[in-house]
């Protein structure tokens, strides 16, 4: 057994070993590094006894709020049952020594930090790689396969919005999985029923380049609502990108739109500036598109 870093950031980690054992009594082994964000890191893992080969994200951001804001991401990924939604596997807690790089006299000295804390994490589907590299590989996504996955992705917006608003859609939040473009990434979700929200009063809530126009008025101190028709919104700009290697930013119109003509009067309205004038539910964008699609 040896001994894998977890890095917050340049100058802060945790040291874990690299057996991990999940809720589902298996033994995984923590390999390299595959993606990190503000509050946790991915890595990708593999089963002891078969060698399949899973993600693992970790949870380093640890403040309380943090840790039960990963607890919900969890319970709402077990939920699921979806090809379009990231695929849970197993959960669990390992313990992890924090250690810091200090620079003193031009060289970096690395300090432990007290005792093991408990990290939690959560195993997952891999994916070969998210819709961000996917739009940019040298040979565009034909429509035989975006259109599938546009339907796919809507249906399984309908499930999430059931129970929670997902708040963070985004290209890089769209997994490649096997055949199944899956959405990830329930960190910045609201329930819809018996949850508080977990948000600072100050804190960003959605990804920065795909905000809804009531997501950024609401970081701007506006009193405005989110609700499913941002996660709408912001599922419509990802179809867009992935459909036109651009982002629909202003007023779009069909002279811009690159895929099926009978797709942009429904992207149109889904991505409108007032929440009011879109589709007011995921369930109606998802039948709008169905009905599109399958004519």
């Amino acid at each position: 057994m040896s001994q894998v870093e977890l890095f917050r950031n340049q100058s802060s980690s945790y040291t874990i070993d690299d057996h991990i054992t999940g809720d589902d009594g298996r033994v995984y082994i923590v390999g390299e590094r595959i993606a990190a964000g503000g509050n946790a890191v991915v890595h990708e893992c593999n089963e002891k006894l078969s060698g399949d080969s899973y993600a693992v994200k970790f949870q380093v951001e640890l403040r309380q709020r943090r840790r039960e804001r990963f607890q919900r991401e969890v319970e709402l990924l077990r939920s699921f049952d979806d090809p379009h939604i990231i695929r849970f596997v197993a959960t669990g807690i390992t313990p992890g020594v924090r250690t810091e790089r200090v620079r003193r006299s031009g060289r970096f000295v690395v300090q432990q930090r007290g005792n093991p804390e408990d990290l939690p994490f959560v195993v997952l589907m891999k994916a070969s790689m998210d819709l961000a590299k996917h739009a940019k590989t040298p040979h565009q996504i034909p429509p035989a396969t975006y259109l599938a996955q546009f339907l796919g992705l809507s249906k399984a917006l309908v499930k999430i919005n059931e129970k929670a608003l997902h708040r963070d859609i985004k290209p890089e939040n769209i997994l490649v999985v096997g055949s199944a473009w899956a959405i990830s990434d329930f960190g910045l979700c609201d329930l819809c029923v018996g949850g508080q929200d977990l948000s600072r009063v100050d804190e960003r809530i959605g990804p920065a380049l795909w905000m809804s126009p009531e997501a950024f008025n609401k970081n701007l101190g506006c009193p405005d609502g989110i609700g499913q028709t941002s996660d709408v919104f912001q599922l419509a700009s990802v179809f867009w990108y992935a459909t036109c290697g651009r982002h629909p930013t202003g007023i779009v119109r069909d002279t811009d739109w690159r895929g099926p003509a009978e797709l942009f009067p429904i992207l149109e309205r889904a991505l409108l500036h007032s929440s009011q004038d879109r589709f007011q539910t995921s369930a109606e964008f998802s039948a709008a598109l169905e009905a599109a699609i399958i004519r």
